[in-house]
């Protein structure tokens, strides 16, 4: 009787440890070859409905894709050649706290934010080792080129605020990413004004940085842009001289 009683005691304290563990999101799409390394050092392969925990290291290799949905029905899509530590996910809508930061370590992420915030006491960011986004709800994707050292935005809907990290969690120097619209920021100078992306692109874009329809791009396919838009094109190559490797090609899904 008593080993039962003790049991029983184990197997809810055990329980109770495994719930004091805060749960950020739940994976909704695996493919290939994707892995979670969590704070503690261990590290698993991800797999459909597998849990995210605070400061979970995710990696996509080559052709591997991930979405996470988050506990606040934001999503995550992560691309192949990427990887992103959850730095803080802190969602307690009854206290009036939510709280973001996603930190692109090379690669893609495609942020797609549902809940609304204020950019003062709440705030949704995705940073990278040189800039700073954020956003009030909105869609879009932050790259990271570490050979370039260059940070690509591109809008799908909303805006996004886009610059160099300042003080307390604010964004300096920054410039205002509309829809259809993409900024590239070369090391830490700040941002050139945005520039339009040609709708054909910006389509291919979409479809490919959605982890449940998404294909992985040809390297050696470019897009070429109309006429009307090269001359913008060349604009933003002549402030940003990684244009022609993070301009309407968007890295071709590659992280080098």
């Amino acid at each position: 009787m008593q080993k039962l009683i003790y049991l029983g005691l184990s197997v809810l304290l055990f329980s109770g440890a495994v719930n004091a563990q805060t749960v950020h999101g739940v994976f909704r799409v695996v493919k290939g070859d994707v892995q979670v390394f969590s704070k503690s050092g261990s590290s698993a392969k991800a797999k459909i409905g597998q849990k995210v925990f605070p400061s979970d290291r995710i990696k996509a290799g080559t052709d591997s894709r991930a979405k996470i949905v988050m506990v606040d029905k934001n999503e995550l899509n992560i691309s192949p050649d990427s990887e992103i530590v959850i730095e803080n996910y802190q969602y307690k809508p009854e206290e009036n706290k939510k709280n973001v930061l996603i930190n692109v370590l090379y690669g893609k992420v495609r942020a797609k934010v549902e809940q609304k915030y204020d950019e003062g006491e709440n705030k949704f960011q995705v940073k990278t080792p040189t800039a700073v986004a954020g956003v009030r709800g909105t869609d879009f994707i932050t790259g990271y080129n570490k050979k370039e050292r260059t940070t690509q935005i591109v809008t799908f809907h909303g805006k996004v605020a886009f610059g160099l990290p300042g003080p307390n969690g604010s964004i300096a120097n920054a410039v205002m990413v509309g829809v259809g619209q993409t900024s590239t920021m070369n090391g830490k100078a700040p941002p050139p004004p945005p520039v339009e992306i040609p709708k054909s692109d910006l389509q291919q874009m979409d479809n490919s940085s959605n982890a449940s329809t998404g294909v992985p791009a040809s390297p050696a396919r470019t897009t070429r842009a109309p006429a009307a838009s090269r001359k913008a094109l060349r604009a933003c190559r002549r402030i940003s001289p990684a244009g022609r490797a993070a301009g309407w090609r968007w890295y071709a899904d590659s992280a080098s």
